[in-house]
């Protein structure tokens, strides 16, 4: 979905560059862009609360009815964020543009929580590499995310507390819920996380719901074992909402790996909860 997204952005921006009556709209789409996407914003953003994730809490460009977890932590629970959030966004890509320290900075001294959405595009990319070699290759890959995970905490709070003072921030992720790898890709071409793709690419599972079930049901183990290691780290389960295992029920998905705004709904409304005792926001 984020090849699809990217070229959508460019032929907006590419409209709006050649436009002169459209040059402050323009701008103010480009800084909208780089604040929400790269937290890369005009002066210090003061908020309690920053976001770092991937299409789960990004916009998804197409498809207007379809809130996800940002959009409808801000719209119906009070949430004011600053944040980078981007489909298609991996963990190791954080990490490695030092994301967590532009949310820290845009936050300022009162950001108390981040919330993460993030690892999903660290598991499903180059599904090529798994076709033989399963269980090494996804024990890479959860080894990969854990330590950028704990790098992104230690290195965080360390530069929060160096640059304003007071206490730690605490980290907060969400598993995924399960996926339903028999659902129909929302735009042809994208369809992270199907049977399809699996084919596609000549990894052969014998089932493929059991196969991304328990791949999902790993990546959340491996999230409950890091919030056992890091006291700023906490682990928030969302499996089950959708329908439960082995795969979410098709009426609240809109495709294999993303809810509909109907499955988006029933998944902010169980984390808004659940993170209320930390954030003391949205009731």
């Amino acid at each position: 979905m984020k090849k699809i997204k990217y070229a959508a952005l460019l032929g907006i921006l590419t409209f709006l560059i050649h436009c002169d009556t459209k040059k402050d709209y323009f701008e103010d789409v480009g800084a909208h862009f780089l604040c929400n996407t790269y937290a890369v914003c005009n002066g210090e953003t003061p908020a309690k609360t920053g976001i770092i994730g991937d299409s789960w809490t990004d916009i998804l460009l197409g498809y207007p009815a379809v809130e996800t977890l940002r959009p409808q932590l801000e719209n119906r629970f009070q949430y004011k964020f600053v944040g980078a959030t981007l489909g298609g966004k991996t963990l190791q890509q954080v990490v490695n543009q030092g994301l967590q320290f532009q949310v820290i900075d845009q936050g300022g001294a009162d950001m108390k929580v981040i919330i993460l959405s993030l690892g999903g595009n660290d598991i499903q990319a180059n599904l090529s590499e798994y076709i033989g070699n399963v269980s090494t290759v996804q024990a890479q890959r959860f080894a990969t995310i854990k330590a950028n995970l704990k790098q992104m905490i230690v290195t965080g709070n360390a530069y929060k507390i160096a640059r304003f003072g007071g206490a730690p921030i605490k980290w907060i992720i969400h598993g995924y819920d399960y996926p339903n790898p028999y659902m129909s890709p929302a735009i042809a071409g994208s369809d992270e996380g199907c049977k399809t793709k699996f084919d596609r690419v000549g990894l052969i599972v014998p089932d493929a719901a059991a196969f991304t079930s328990a791949q999902l049901d790993s990546f959340n183990n491996l999230l409950v074992d890091i919030a056992r290691e890091e006291p700023s780290f906490i682990y928030v389960d969302l499996r089950n909402t959708l329908g439960g295992k082995p795969f979410s029920r098709a009426e609240f998905m809109l495709d294999c790996i993303h809810a509909n705004n109907l499955g988006y709904t029933l998944l902010a409304d169980k984390f808004a909860r659940l993170i209320y005792p930390i954030t003391n926001v949205g009731f």
